[in-house]
């Protein structure tokens, strides 16, 4: 009995790692044949290798050295090396996962490098041709974004969810950053002072955004989903003396025009008037008007120190009650 018991667990640890390396085959051909395609569109599209990983109970494929070129927006981005993997019993729940080397993407405007500590962004895909997204968790630690002139921000956690909500084009999306540090690149265009704390003590979003169709494998193939309904449940931001707070409804035409109502809440806005001057985002001539008018509203919205503002937005112009403030900017996804 013993020896019958020895001979099938080798059979089966045999068809096992037959299936297992067939399987992971599969995997790098699929994504040789992604490279490809974007090779016949146009892209350089180039990796310095592929190899298996995931051994015995996922299917995965390490890829070393990732270029994709793209030269209509004369962009290129390199990844050193990511590990795509999935589990063995649905190839839809994949997960991505990026070492402690830097990404950098090359566009007209500059290079920007992406260091992180390592990050990992679990996707569960609905099985079908389209790949359709149902849900994603990525999480990141020790994130930097620099650039070559110096730091834009670093972040010590990172975690955003991706949920599918009660329509398949709808998605509930929460973020929540620790310890997230502008860099010396906005602290000096801000000309914060040396004793303004380094990081945000909170930074978070809670919302929910309808597209125009889900998300699914033509986003990276084709065309980007476009919005076309966000509600804001909550993007809190506090730094310092400083906490501003936002809710919405938004509606989103056709080429990202808005419509809808946006609730802001700041308190100290004096403080962010210095900052503004202080950065010469605010002309010390204008200050006064600004601030006579803003002195108004939080007096109307009961306080001295803080401002309720409720702006309405009319087919992209946006106005406080009868006081027209403007153009809103045009929500479009590149």
């Amino acid at each position: 009995m013993g020896r019958f018991a020895v001979k099938l667990l080798v059979i089966v640890a045999l068809i096992w790692g037959v299936w297992w390396y067939v399987a992971t085959g599969s995997m790098q051909s699929s994504m040789k044949g992604w490279l490809q395609e974007r090779r016949a569109e146009g892209w350089q599209a180039d990796t310095r290798g592929l190899t298996r990983a995931g051994f015995p109970l996922r299917i995965g494929s390490a890829v070393d050295g990732l270029t994709l070129d793209d030269p209509e927006t004369q962009s290129s981005l390199f990844v050193p090396q990511l590990t795509l993997s999935t589990p063995i019993y649905w190839p839809g729940h994949a997960t991505v996962r990026l070492p402690a080397e830097p990404v950098t993407l090359t566009t007209p405007q500059g290079i920007l490098t992406l260091t992180t500590g390592g990050a990992e962004a679990a996707l569960r895909l609905y099985p079908g041709p389209s790949l359709q997204l149902e849900a994603m968790h990525g999480n990141a630690s020790d994130v930097t974004l620099d650039l070559v002139e110096g730091r834009l921000l670093s972040v010590k956690d990172l975690s955003t969810v991706i949920q599918q909500s009660d329509s398949p084009q709808t998605y509930d999306i929460d973020f929540v950053g620790t310890e997230f540090a502008p860099g010396s690149l906005i602290r000096e265009a801000l000309r914060l002072p040396d004793a303004w704390p380094d990081a945000f003590e909170t930074l978070l979003a809670d919302m929910t955004v309808s597209f125009d169709r889900p998300w699914d494998r033509s986003a990276l193939e084709d065309s980007r989903p476009q919005p076309r309904a966000v509600k804001v449940d909550r993007v809190e931001a506090i730094w310092a003396d400083l906490r501003i707070s936002l809710t919405a409804e938004l509606q989103v035409a056709e080429g990202g025009v808005l419509s809808g109502r946006l609730k802001v809440k700041a308190e100290n806005w004096q403080r962010m008037l210095d900052l503004a001057t202080a950065s010469g985002a605010l002309s010390p001539q204008a200050r006064p008007q600004i601030e006579s008018g803003i002195t108004l509203l939080s007096g109307l919205s009961g306080s001295s120190d803080a401002l309720d503002l409720d702006i309405t937005i009319e087919n992209g112009r946006m106005r406080m009650g009868f006081i027209p403030l403007g153009t809103a900017p045009r929500l479009i996804l590149r």
